[in-house]
């Protein structure tokens, strides 16, 4: 696979306009556990997780309907990580939004958050080793409504496929 990454300079005027032409959909994937606080806080929140004080938290998103191999929760490559992932964490589980609603692509990370280059590039090479494309990266540095929430669906692996979920009947679960 052959990836290229232009990092976009940081200017502190200006802010980079949102990728033209965004896809239809975008993905979120996460886990059971993580699901039930994305309910019950009203969306999917930008993540302060590994982030330095200076930067900005985003939210990620895949323009790939299959699993985000980052996204994976135990240090296991593959289909054993992901299964471990889903023992441990109550599933798998992908949120299709608008592609509106993560409108940045990974290069312009350190314009919109501020992540120094050096961390941009240690993601980079940290998601390559897992598998991932980061072509397919999405972000937004603004929190993402349940209201915008066009399919919740957990990883049937029995069956191999996602299988939608109704979402106001696991909330009235909690």
């Amino acid at each position: 696979m052959k990836i290229h990454v232009t990092l976009i300079p940081i200017s502190s005027t200006d802010r980079p306009p949102p990728s033209p032409d965004p896809p239809k959909d975008v993905y979120h994937f996460t886990t059971g556990l993580k699901l039930k606080q994305i309910v019950n806080s009203g969306g999917i929140k930008p993540t302060t997780a590994k982030i330095e004080p200076h930067e900005k938290p985003v939210a990620w998103f895949s323009t790939s309907s299959e699993w985000e191999p980052t996204a994976t929760k135990v240090p296991i490559p593959g289909m054993a990580g992901q299964i471990a992932t889903a023992q441990a964490q109550g599933g798998l589980v992908r949120i299709t939004v608008p592609g509106t609603c993560a409108p940045y692509i990974f290069p312009q990370l350190p314009l919109i958050a501020g992540t120094k280059p050096s961390v941009c590039i240690g993601l980079l090479l940290a998601g390559l080793e897992l598998g991932s494309d980061p072509d397919t990266w999405r972000f937004t540095p603004t929190p993402v409504s349940t209201a915008l929430f066009r399919e919740v669906e957990f990883y049937d692996f029995a069956h191999d496929r996602w299988m939608a979920i109704d979402l106001a009947e696991l909330a009235c679960r909690n």
